[in-house]
């Protein structure tokens, strides 16, 4: 069987069995944002990693060495702040092209500082080798967070409402105008591109309704609004149902769906690197969760659509007809990913 054939997600599920051979101190291990170990002292240890190739991930002519150096790291704190934790120190790993000129990889250096300074972060390390052709990144991120704050993708059940944290689609249109798939009134070009090169993760919004113990699971938007969707109704064996019409979407991304050929709601459903936060909460801390978060939280609320028992994901349409979608999302093995 060839990894086009069987997917990111399902070579990860092939691998799972196995991998812990101890449970001292394990709380979660494969299947959520982060790693989870401890308790120390009443708190646990948060541990994610992520990997970004040349080509892959991100061109290198369409992104500035600084931005590249504050995403990689926005990446991972976006995970920490998924399971409502605070992140505290990074390694940081690169195959380095012999041929690069060092210039970049301080510029680079500087965008990660800088953001690891805004959210006090600290980089202790990592290692340096050269690469044959194309720049790769890997970040090992160390946080933590309260034992009994801490969420996870497995808590969602039937009833409870799905809320995201903002617009979705935005970056997957800042990605295609950088691949010059669309070509955007310039008015509106860089409000998409921004969003796309300089993700701003939800640290702050993900503490409070970690803190707030109202949210029953949450994740980030990383592969795609139905994609991550889908890792939240896995985990908890559950199936959700979305109102197409409460989808919040950008009036810049409906302005450009109304100049160029897509269609808003495929975006926001698969584009992916929205890095927002997507959460459930039970029926009866509704109320007690909104006004919680009109008054702390720190970014929109949007209800979108509700838990159910029966599994897959459906959709509401706005005449009222209910629809089975496929969750999809990005996926590094795809077939229309590998040949375009």
């Amino acid at each position: 069987m060839k990894f086009k054939e069987i997917g990111e997600f399902g070579f990860i599920e092939s691998i799972k069995k196995e991998c812990i051979t101890t449970l001292k101190d394990i709380i979660k291990g494969i299947g959520d944002d982060c790693a989870v170990f401890g308790p120390y002292s009443g708190r646990v240890l948060l541990f994610t990693t992520d990997m970004l190739v040349e080509d892959i991930h991100f061109l290198k002519a369409k992104i500035t060495p600084y931005q590249l150096g504050w995403k990689t790291i926005a990446v991972n704190l976006s995970d920490i702040a998924a399971m409502g934790g605070r992140p505290l120190f990074l390694l940081i790993s690169l195959a380095i092209p012999a041929e690069m000129n060092v210039e970049l990889i301080q510029d680079f250096y500087k965008g990660m500082k800088d953001i690891c300074e805004h959210y006090e972060v600290n980089i202790l390390g990592g290692d340096t080798v050269a690469s044959p052709d194309k720049l790769v990144i890997s970040v090992s991120l160390i946080g933590d967070a309260k034992e009994n704050e801490v969420l996870y993708r497995s808590g969602a059940r039937p009833g409870d409402r799905i809320y995201v944290t903002g617009n979705v689609g935005d970056s997957s249109a800042g990605l295609k105008i950088l691949k010059n798939e669309i070509s955007p009134p310039k008015s509106i070009a860089s409000h998409f591109i921004k969003i796309h090169n300089e993700p701003k993760p939800l640290i702050k919004t993900g503490r409070i309704i970690a803190a707030s113990r109202l949210a029953s699971a949450m994740i980030d938007l990383s592969d795609g609004l139905l994609s991550d969707l889908g890792h939240i109704c896995k985990e908890s064996g559950v199936g959700a149902i979305l109102f197409r019409s409460k989808i919040p979407l950008s009036s810049e991304l409906k302005l450009l769906a109304s100049r160029v050929k897509l269609n808003p709601i495929d975006l926001a459903f698969s584009g992916g690197e929205d890095y927002l936060l997507l959460l459930t909460v039970p029926e009866a801390k509704i109320k007690d969760f909104e006004i919680l978060y009109k008054d702390k939280g720190s970014s929109p609320l949007y209800l979108i659509g509700e838990i159910r028992e029966k599994k897959g994901v459906r959709m509401v349409n706005d005449d009222g007809s209910i629809e089975e979608i496929s969750i999809r999302g990005f996926n590094h093995f795809s077939p229309s990913f590998l040949d375009p």
